[in-house]
């Protein structure tokens, strides 16, 4: 294998373990996102609170419906036991008993009201429930899938580490510098491949002259991009 041919399958190796390795990331950010899973949570805890909110409006409104039925018990047995002859007592507790009954009729109105209320927020929490279920099942299914994931691109990076040493071995230290450099200046792609007479990385035509270096052992770099140009496979 010439030093071409090397720093070809070096860049292969190298390419091959930034995409793991961005992919790696990518696997701990969805593992830590757990934003659905929050949301889903909140939307329950406020449809509940909401629920809770009606409950206690409707339990406030029966008591007092109830104390008015007892108040206007009271007051028609009074009114109907004989006990009262007095005609301006009498006409007083007509009145109040009417009046009792009005606000006992608004009363439940309002109830009525209250406990419709009470039932849609309580068909909204279900769904927020029945939603939340959905997301952690989902969430459980896609985070042992992600973790299987990070555990098979983990154990394919050390293969690739292993393999780059003994690819780096075969390139002499001038060689393997110039290489690392150039990857750091190009966004991690350090080589490119003679095809047809052109720089794959760029299309720029490439020169004669500088496939005849190439040919000579000289390592050569692409007048545009500044890659290193090696002749491997198809031209």
């Amino acid at each position: 294998m010439d030093r071409g041919e090397v720093l070809y399958r070096l860049q292969q190796l190298d390419s091959d373990w930034d995409a793991g390795q961005r992919r790696l990331v990518k696997i701990e950010t969805a593992l830590k996102d757990d934003r659905a899973l929050r949301e889903a949570r909140q939307s329950v805890q406020e449809a509940q609170k909401r629920v809770q909110t009606w409950q206690g409006k409707q339990r406030d409104l029966e008591l007092k419906i109830e104390s008015l039925v007892s108040k206007m018990s009271r007051s028609e047995k009074r009114l109907y036991g004989g006990k009262v002859s007095n005609p301006k007592e009498l006409s007083d507790l007509q009145a109040e008993i009417a009046s009792l009954k009005r606000r006992r009729q608004k009363l439940e109105d309002t109830l009525l009201e209250a406990m419709i209320q009470r039932e849609e927020a309580e068909t909204v929490r279900d769904e927020a429930e029945s939603r939340l279920e959905k997301v952690e099942s989902s969430r459980s299914t896609k985070m042992a899938d992600l973790r299987a994931e990070r555990e098979t691109l983990r154990e394919r990076l050390a293969e690739i580490e292993e393999r780059r040493a003994s690819v780096v071995s075969r390139l002499g230290a001038q060689a393997l510098a110039t290489y690392e450099r150039v990857r750091e200046q190009k966004g991690g792609q350090a080589v490119a491949q003679i095809r047809h007479d052109t720089c794959s990385a760029c299309g720029v035509t490439v020169p004669p002259s500088a496939e005849w270096k190439l040919r000579q052992g000289d390592m050569i770099h692409c007048d545009t991009c500044g890659r290193i140009l090696v002749a491997v496979g198809e031209r």
